[in-house]
């Protein structure tokens, strides 16, 4: 028992299968939100999918899901979509939708139509159309309802349960248990197979093949139709299809059929019968119980599951050979012989006899494979632990060196092979017993992992780091005579790749192309070839070249196919889309291997992708804009009329922009740009999220434009005008009130501003009199002061004179005195009149009158009128009495007593009624 599992185990490990499958998309119900189970698909004509879920009406647009339930909520069993609208049937429900102005969709029941009671329990199965006219299948019968007209009527059908409905080149059929098979011609029932011919048969599909009905049973039994009866074919498809029910099948053009399974998922058959691909659950598919199937107008199958929906991608130019189990390992080699297809990977060597499925282990081959070459008519592979020679199923070592990259014939000595080795380089000697091994060459210690050979015995060597190496092997063939280095400073040689194509060397880097100019012994970087790839995003410095005629190199969004241009001595490039991590291998370990079929094998890190038929042209896709929203801020989204020609409200400035392009293909993701008119001029970078949003967009017109990339291909773009409104408070009749208010506002300013101008002009004014009022005060007291001055020097004057008058006068009495006392002569007499004369009082006052007005100009004219009594000799007295002098100064000058000069100066009071209290003297000199 111990060796019977040793045994098992062993065949486990070293033989296992998979196969080469188109590629497949899955959608589980976590993904579209809706139902597990889905029972029919259908395509619209903007290529939308529509899918009858258990939960309501499915919508797929390429970016989103979305999912819309019945009125009674029940499970979706049917859909059909004709021109505009999307037929549905479901439990005791069917009708239609339409889509609205804002890109939803309504539902328009028919049920009020409806011939007679829907009976408890009755569901619709199936819908087909021919023309405008729409069929309901339901296992109580069928209903025809016609559009133009929107009548539904009841077709009349045999007795019986109606098992399931068909359409074929635009003819209708139907099976009745027991009953036969049928088509509605001219509106009526005609029978095709009678029930004796079809018996208890349950027919699945039915569809012509050379102008013959070929009808597929669910016991997987297949019938071509004639006038004589039923002829079955197929048998050994069905031997090998036993124990499985057929639940729905489907032709392919050119392809043979599919068939939809209960228990085992779909069946890809040809036209003779072979089954080419089987998907189920072990190799990617979500469920085994197949509901129904449904091609695409791209040739993509949809699968209804049980459990989820999944998409083959039936015309892709990639078969996917995925190691589920890793038991294969990351492909780093392959080579195609005409018995054998060996694949090198990071476990070792494995092999399949060509035309089968199974991969086998090559035992010995255990560690890193490196590199396969074919040489001579011999087959080598470089391993981490040496080179090894490979016969058929078996292999041979026939160098122990440590890592073996590359082998490759030394043109320039026939017989002998250069081996690129982790620390350098050795050659193996073809002799007629094998391989002689020679010891590793002298002088280079380098990992050599790229090498050239050339005729006139140069050897070029690739280095990661140090660039690239020309060597040219010495007499002895133990060294080098000369080893000249090409270093590329401030270049990254990792992943690096040293080629020749077309007769040119080249050495590239991720970022770098560079061409050896014999002429100027160097590398420059301005080529044709780095040329055609500036514009390109490598993601590896990997360079495979498949002839003299095609290279292919790696970027972050496509396989890089380049060939001579037959216009030109430049090159043309060719994409083949294919995202970075499906292509999911180590960079600088890149492979392309071309096939025995002219396929060609990319090795991945988890088995291997067949390239079928490159298809360099992405096509047309349509993008669209799909869903508007916008909404106040914190508030719910709305969702607009995607004809909106309404200004949005100023509060609504945040929208939502919904977009795709209906693409089911695994490989073509696209990626999307956009921008927004109005707002900024500068595309968006590109991404993978369908949706765009723009907050607390100000007021004014915008235009929304939104482009599509596949690969290195940019798609037509799609656009969306909207306006925001002004808000209220900056509306037109706002701005005229603001104007007016603004106006008002400056006429008060400038109001305000002018009296107040004023009143500055006129507080300058005033000051600026009140600085002329001081300037003429401080004149004036400048002039008083000088009149003062003038007034005190004249006072003075007029105080020396009077002085003067007096001394005179009291002399000249003194001399009368004198001259009385003496003898009166007649001379004595005439001195004496003459003294008299001097001192005479009229002659004193005039004088003293005109030296007082001099001094006191206005002084008689205030007495004058203070006192108006007042006579010319008052007067006098007061103008004396001004200058202070006392009654005694007084007397000389009026030639009177003393004594009468104080009976004047009494009634001179009396006069001027002044009290008691007043001194005369002070009062005057106040005046």
């Amino acid at each position: 028992m111990r060796l019977v599992f040793s045994l098992l185990f062993l065949l486990f490990t070293a033989v296992f299968s998979a196969q080469e499958l188109p590629p497949v998309i899955n959608f589980n119900s976590n993904l579209y939100a809706g139902g597990n189970q889905n029972w029919m698909v259908s395509q619209a004509a903007n290529d939308n999918i529509y899918v009858a879920n258990s939960a309501g009406l499915l919508e797929y647009n390429g970016a989103k899901w979305k999912l819309y339930p019945v009125p009674n909520e029940s499970v979706v069993r049917s859909v059909k979509v004709v021109d505009e609208l999307i037929f549905t049937g479901a439990y005791k429900e069917l009708g239609f939708w339409q889509r609205d102005g804002k890109g939803e969709l309504e539902y328009t029941s028919l049920v009020p139509q409806f011939p007679g009671e829907l009976r408890d329990g009755q569901q619709f199965w199936h819908i087909e159309n021919v023309g405008e006219t729409v069929i309901f299948h339901s296992f109580e019968g069928l209903y025809l309802y016609d559009i133009k007209s929107g009548q539904l009527s009841e077709f009349p059908v045999p007795e019986g349960v109606v098992t399931n409905l068909f359409e074929t080149d635009g003819e209708i059929f139907y099976q009745v248990a027991q009953g036969g098979l049928f088509s509605i011609k001219n509106g009526k029932p005609e029978m095709i197979i009678p029930p004796e011919s079809l018996g208890d048969v349950e027919l699945m599909e039915i569809f012509r093949e050379d102008k013959q009905l070929v009808l597929i049973s669910r016991e997987a039994r297949f019938y071509r139709w004639n006038q004589e009866g039923l002829e079955q074919y197929h048998e050994e498809l069905s031997r090998r299809l036993r124990g499985r029910s057929i639940f729905s099948a489907l032709p392919v053009e050119d392809r043979g059929m599919l068939l939809g399974t209960v228990e085992d998922g779909i069946f890809h058959v040809s036209d003779r019968g072979e089954i080419l691909h089987h998907f189920n659950q072990e190799n990617g598919f979500l469920n085994n119980t197949v509901l129904r199937l449904f091609s695409d107008r791209n040739n993509n199958i949809w699968a209804a599951l049980d459990n989820g929906l999944s998409v083959v991608n039936l015309d892709s130019p990639f078969k996917i050979y995925q190691d589920l189990y890793g038991k294969l390992g990351s492909v780093y080699t392959s080579f195609q012989n005409s018995e054998y297809l060996y694949l090198g990977t990071n476990q070792g060597l494995f092999y399949r006899r060509n035309g089968e499925e199974e991969f086998n282990f090559i035992e010995g081959s255990n560690g890193q494979v490196w590199n396969l070459s074919s040489i001579d008519g011999d087959l080598f592979f470089g391993h981490n632990t040496g080179t090894f020679l490979v016969e058929g199923t078996q292999i041979k070592q026939i160098a122990e060196r440590f890592g073996t990259w590359i082998i490759l014939e030394l043109k320039s000595h026939p017989g002998y092979y250069i081996q690129g080795h982790y620390n350098g380089l050795s050659l193996l000697k073809r002799t007629a017993e094998g391989f002689e091994e020679l010891p590793m060459l002298e002088g280079f210690p380098h990992s050599s992992k790229f090498i050239v050979s050339e005729e006139n015995g140069e050897i070029w060597v690739g280095n990661e780091h140090k660039g690239v190496f020309r060597l040219m092997l010495n007499e002895e063939m133990n060294g080098f005579s000369e080893i000249r280095n090409y270093p590329f400073e401030g270049v990254s040689g990792i992943s690096s790749s040293l080629f020749s194509f077309r007769d040119e060397l080249y050495f590239a880097t991720r970022e770098h192309v560079f061409k050896y100019l014999p002429e100027e012994d160097n590398f420059i970087a301005k080529n044709d070839l780095a040329e055609i790839l500036s514009a390109e995003k490598r993601i590896s410095g990997k360079f495979v070249r498949e002839n003299e005629e095609e290279l292919w190199a790696f970027s972050a969004s496509a396989l890089l196919n380049i060939t001579p241009d037959p216009l030109s001595s430049k090159f043309k490039l060719n994409s083949l889309y294919l995202s970075e991590e499906i292509q999911n291998i180590t960079p600088g370990y890149e492979n392309i291997t071309p096939l025995y079929d002219g396929t060609r094998l990319l090795g991945i890190a988890n088995g291997y992708l067949k390239i079928e038929k490159p298809d360099y042209e992405q096509g047309n896709y349509s993008l669209r804009i799909n869903s508007v929203y916008n909404a106040a801020l914190d508030e719910e989204s709305q969702l607009l009329s995607l004809n909106e020609e309404e200004p949005f409200h100023y509060k609504t400035n945040n929208i939502i922009f919904n977009y795709s392009i209906p693409e089911y293909k695994k490989f073509l993701t696209p990626d999307y740009s956009y921008r927004l008119t109005g707002f900024t001029a500068v595309w968006s970078p590109w991404s993978e999220i369908p949706s765009a949003e723009f907050k607390n967009l100000p007021f004014g017109d915008y235009e929304f434009e939104v482009r599509v990339r596949i690969g290195d291909e940019i798609g037509p773009s799609a656009t969306y005008e909207f306006s925001i409104a002004r808000p209220w408070y900056l509306s037109y009749t706002a701005l005229i009130v603001y104007l007016l208010l603004f106006a008002a506002i400056l006429y008060m300013v400038h109001k305000i501003y002018k009296r107040r101008h004023e009143k500055f002009v006129e507080e300058s004014e005033k000051a600026l009199r009140m600085k002329n009022l001081e300037a003429e005060q401080e004149i004036i007291k400048l002039q008083n002061r000088e009149l003062e001055q003038n007034m005190a020097s004249k006072n003075k004057e007029l105080a020396v004179s009077t002085m003067s008058l007096i001394k005179k006068n009291e002399f000249l009495n003194i001399v009368k005195d004198r001259l009385k006392d003496s003898e009166q002569s007649s001379e004595v007499r005439s001195v004496i009149k003459t003294i008299d004369k001097e001192i005479s009082e009229e002659d004193n006052w005039k004088f003293f009158k005109k030296a007082f007005s001099n001094a006191d100009k206005d002084f008689f004219k205030k007495m004058k009128a203070k006192h108006p009594e007042l006579t010319s000799n008052d007067l006098k007295l007061c103008a004396y009495l001004r200058l202070n002098l006392s009654s005694k100064e007084i007397a000389p000058l009026l030639n009177i007593s003393v004594k009468s000069v104080e009976i004047k100066r009494y009634r001179l009071r009396k006069k001027m009624e002044l009290p008691r209290e007043v001194n005369l003297t002070d009062y005057i000199l106040q005046v």
